[in-house]
């Protein structure tokens, strides 16, 4: 990350108030977080196109059609690295039920998935990031 801008997507998917998310863990601050299913835009790739490949291959579903709903800029700091991105915030709906609850990134690190409702997320009190994406989303 570095000094780097970096543009990524993320999509969000809604089932009857749940969210499905993906858990991380950074280890400088010792703390679980959760996420949108996503990744960076390579270069040359719409953001449309990028949340299409990013959803397929880390959670093996293909989806039509994402909508945009919003764009985040963030500021943070992960494993002790400050970054900055800008984040495509798309809606899309599963074309087929998940086959399980592990998805895996790009390098091969898998990591769990989990449908949560605002409740949920908020009682479990892991950082959801984008910051205040739940904030400023009304679905």
């Amino acid at each position: 990350m570095g000094a780097a801008i970096r543009a990524k997507v993320v999509c969000l998917f809604e089932d009857n108030g749940q969210y499905l998310l993906a858990e991380g863990f950074d280890p400088t601050k010792q703390q679980h977080y959760l996420m949108p299913i996503g990744g960076g835009i390579e270069f040359g790739e719409l953001s449309a196109d990028a949340v299409i490949r990013e959803v397929a291959e880390e959670i093996g579903v293909q989806i039509e059609s994402p909508r945009l709903l919003k764009v985040f800029e963030n500021l943070f700091t992960f494993d002790g690295v400050a970054g900055h991105e800008i984040v495509f915030v798309y809606l899309a709906q599963l074309n087929a039920p998940l086959q399980s609850s592990i998805g895996v990134e790009s390098n091969g690190a898998q990591f769990k998935l989990h449908w949560l409702s605002v409740a949920q997320m908020n009682e479990l009190a892991w950082p959801v990031y984008p910051t205040g994406l739940f904030d400023e989303l009304v679905l």
